[in-house]
């Protein structure tokens, strides 16, 4: 017997006085009108019940930690806005890199240009940068090439680990390395078609519960803290702690901006949230 789901009790409550009045079509000339009024009330009545519950059921289910999973990013915490980080990027020595330019615009931005290198090309911070409760975010694009032309490696408390972008063959996403596996063969790993010339939006998120990354605003990868050893390949530790670099491959960055998180639990800031409709349509396809 098949058991109906919220949903499905809704529509079938809200069918069935349609059906009783189609099926008696000739006795409903002698009923009463007020006998239907008060028989639609009452199904009405039983459907806004089932949806109540329904959404009641939905609204627990994503506010109730003690399941112990990871509740989602947005709702952790709450944050400064972010600030450009500029003026302190350097190149990274990974021997056999291409070239790195840095522009400035007429409004102070920053285009950094990453040339194939052989393999590796990257960049460094030489700032300061907290080790925990932050989110670093940018753009980035690839020029040419058919690898990632994007991985970026940050901290987690007294760990590191990279969000790489367009990785073995150009098409793969995740997080390099959780529990000594890499970015393509873990449970962050995922497939995308990068396409070249197009500027693709990065955010990391580090909080005390986890390592969130998202791609063009759709959370692309969550990593519970404290449930999974994070390291780097060594290719990687030039960008150490915080660096951006790509593989073989011609790649600018932009944008690159970060905040701290603000973990006083009285505090009323929202969160900034993004939403882009037609990257998440694309990545649920």
């Amino acid at each position: 017997m098949k058991t109906l789901t919220h949903t499905e009790v809704c529509i079938v409550n809200f069918n069935r006085p349609n059906q009783s009045i189609s099926a008696n079509k000739q006795k409903s000339m002698v009923r009463p009108p007020h006998m239907f009024a008060a028989l639609a009330r009452g199904w009405l009545a039983v459907a806004v019940c089932v949806v109540s519950a329904d959404l009641a059921f939905c609204q627990g289910a994503d506010t109730d930690s003690s399941s112990g999973t990871v509740v989602k990013a947005e709702n952790r915490g709450v944050s400064a806005r972010f600030t450009p980080m500029r003026g302190q990027w350097k190149p990274a020595s990974f021997g056999g890199d291409g070239p790195v330019s840095i522009k400035k615009s007429e409004s102070g931005d920053e285009l950094i240009e990453m040339l194939a290198g052989d393999p590796i090309t990257g960049i460094l911070w030489e700032g300061d940068f907290p080790k925990e409760n932050y989110e670093i975010r940018l753009e980035a694009r690839r020029v040419e090439g058919f690898d990632f032309f994007a991985a970026v490696t940050f901290p987690v408390a007294d760990e590191h680990c990279s969000f790489v972008l367009g990785g073995w063959g150009g098409g793969m996403v995740g997080i390099s390395s959780i529990d000594g596996n890499d970015a393509s063969s873990n449970e962050t790993t995922q497939y995308k078609e990068f396409e070249t010339n197009r500027w693709y939006k990065i955010r990391v998120r580090v909080d005390e519960m986890a390592v969130t990354c998202w791609l063009d605003d759709v959370e692309y990868a969550v990593v519970p803290r404290g449930e999974h050893e994070l390291s780097i390949r060594i290719e990687m530790d030039p960008c150490l702690p915080l660096g951006i670099a790509n593989f073989m491959t011609h790649s600018e960055l932009r944008k690159i901006e970060m905040r701290k998180l603000n973990v006083q639990s009285g505090s009323t800031d929202p969160p900034v949230v993004e939403v882009n409709a037609e990257s998440k349509k694309e990545q649920a396809n």
